[in-house]
């Protein structure tokens, strides 16, 4: 199997598995179970980018909520009208994995099912524009006002990226428009293989980094949404690699 098809396979399970009681230690040992049977290691666990004093120390990043992105899980029992963010990330054969995405527990409200709603369209608003000679600022565009025209915004932290090796690699991919502010701008190119995940929140465009060093959550306390795939640039134009959300009809 691809790092892109096991990582769907414990996307599903562990979203399956998450329901009211459910406590997110339990879906965190699930996955590191699941990790192992597929014959992997953990990308998350000990990963220590520049920004962060620490390494993150899960297996995968699990959080509820106002959580906009990197959350360590932690005891707490999924409650009804909960949104619960999943990322995960793995190592097989050399190569990386690395998808998420958020989902309702329970009963969510109609404001929460219209977040979830059109973070997932914008996710898709941004592959559509996807092949070779665009410019990755065309796919912030693209995310950008879809979730305006929503009612939503767009987080400006965090960007998208390449992936091979390692996590995050080569291109950064923004999920706003940055026309204007970058000189340096990167061109996709066919067999390009990127992640592109954008987070939606009703408000607030930045956040802010909880005290554990790593979980970034929203100024307001309002919920945040995300929906990551990993695809890869074709002569024709993108191919999607994993296959953990459906599309927005």
């Amino acid at each position: 199997m691809t790092p892109a098809e096991i990582v769907s396979d414990i996307l599903k399970a562990i979203t399956e598995k998450a329901k009211v009681g459910v406590n997110l230690l339990d879906l965190e040992n699930t996955a590191e179970t699941l990790i192992t049977l597929y014959g992997a290691t953990s990308a998350n666990k000990n990963y220590h980018p520049a920004w962060a004093k620490t390494s993150f120390p899960s297996v995968i990043c699990l959080g509820v909520n106002d959580v906009i992105a990197h959350p360590i899980p932690y005891s707490y029992d999924l409650k009804d009208g909960d949104l619960l963010d999943v990322d995960l990330g793995i190592i097989v054969n050399g190569m990386c994995g690395d998808a998420g995405l958020t989902v309702p527990i329970g009963e969510v409200s109609n404001k929460d099912r219209h977040l979830l709603k059109y973070s997932k369209g914008a996710l898709y608003e941004g592959i559509k524009v996807v092949r070779p000679g665009i410019k990755v600022t065309e796919i912030g565009v693209a995310i950008e006002r879809y979730a305006i025209s929503h009612g939503f915004v767009v987080n400006r932290l965090f960007m998208g990226h390449g992936i091979g090796r390692t996590m995050h690699e080569g291109i950064q991919i923004p999920h706003f428009d940055t026309l204007k502010k970058l000189d340096n701008i990167s061109v996709l190119v066919e067999g390009d293989v990127i992640c592109i995940e954008p987070m939606i929140t009703y408000k607030d465009k930045f956040g802010y980094q909880d005290k554990d060093g790593w979980t970034f959550r929203t100024r307001d306390k309002r919920k945040s949404a995300f929906q990551e795939h990993m695809l890869k640039v074709t002569s024709l134009g993108y191919e999607v690699l994993t296959s953990h959300i459906k599309e927005v009809i």
